[in-house]
């Protein structure tokens, strides 16, 4: 899922497998946030620290950003995560 500039939310793309979803969203992210190097990436999962760190660790191999952190889902983001979700910003 993602965004459209008017700030809705938007498929971005299909897959089959975890893995494979996972990857497909990094290369999104990496071709959406351009020149990343003065910004700040921020992960947040919904149960899957595990899950969250393997995309940190993705994303960093593909980009360069001013720093990154990585926190729980809480409020509403847990309703659009759902449990074993992770939402990615630059």
């Amino acid at each position: 899922m993602g965004s459209t500039p008017e700030g809705n939310i938007c498929q971005k793309g299909q897959s089959r497998g975890v893995k494979k979803a996972l990857t497909k969203m990094v290369d999104f992210v990496v071709a959406e946030a351009g020149d990343a190097r003065d910004k700040i990436l921020a992960i947040s999962h919904c149960n899957c620290e595990e899950r969250a760190m393997e995309v940190k660790r993705m994303l960093l191999e593909k980009m360069q950003v001013k720093s990154c952190f990585v926190v729980d889902t809480a409020g509403i983001s847990s309703m659009y995560a759902n449990d074993g979700g992770i939402i990615v910003v630059v």
